[in-house]
């Protein structure tokens, strides 16, 4: 992705954030650091990212559903996919459906610093 490229899309999440308050502001940053600090891959797809979290739990889950609720008031134009395996096993969360919220993804979430899929 170009510099340009990434400048223009930091400008548009900018702009479309509607997260306003601070302690708001505040546990989405803190969510942000608990649950990426447990993904266990992301996966990128045509118009979108997955992140994939082996060791699930009740807590994790509940981050989660908030991370999505945060998420949606800054972001409204992304889509979210949240899934649970049978039996216990992995939880993903999948964001975006287009080229550029795939890219937005990628900027937002600093998906270069986590884990690739194999």
């Amino acid at each position: 992705m170009s510099k340009t490229m990434e400048t223009e899309l930091k400008k548009k999440i900018t702009l479309a954030c509607k997260l306003t308050d601070k302690n708001q502001i505040k546990r989405m940053n803190e969510l942000h650091q608990t649950l990426f600090k447990k993904v266990s891959r992301h996966v990128e797809h045509t118009d979108s990212y997955e992140l994939v979290f082996d060791q699930a739990d009740n807590v994790m889950i509940s981050d989660l559903s908030e991370f999505i609720k945060f998420e949606r008031l800054c972001c409204p134009w992304l889509i979210f996919h949240l899934t649970f395996q049978p039996e216990e096993g992995p939880i993903s969360l999948r964001m975006g459906d287009s080229q550029e919220t795939k890219q937005m993804v990628y900027l937002v979430m600093e998906l270069d610093k986590l884990p690739k899929s194999r």
